[in-house]
């Protein structure tokens, strides 16, 4: 189920509505697809599950889904309770 991080493609839209890359969640994150089922798990440092999405391959899929595409700031803090 789990992909090799090194290798991850794709978006999902996290917990503020925005678009993120499942290679880089955020600092603290990590991401697992399972790319049959198109889910996206985001964990924390500690293998607790913070957030839950669907996997995109590209933005124009994300577009397609009727959700309006916003970057996520990769450089800001994340507002995820289990992250400090």
């Amino acid at each position: 189920m789990a992909e090799d991080k090194d290798k991850l493609d794709g978006y999902f839209i996290d917990w503020d509505r925005k678009m993120r890359p499942v290679g880089a969640p955020g600092k603290g994150l990590r991401c697992e697809v399972d790319m049959k089922a198109k889910y996206v798990m985001v964990f924390n440092k500690y293998g607790g599950l913070d957030h839950e999405s669907t996997w995109y391959p590209n933005e124009a899929a994300v577009e397609k889904a009727g959700i309006k595409v916003a970057y996520a700031d990769l450089d800001a803090p994340i507002r995820i309770s289990s992250i400090n």
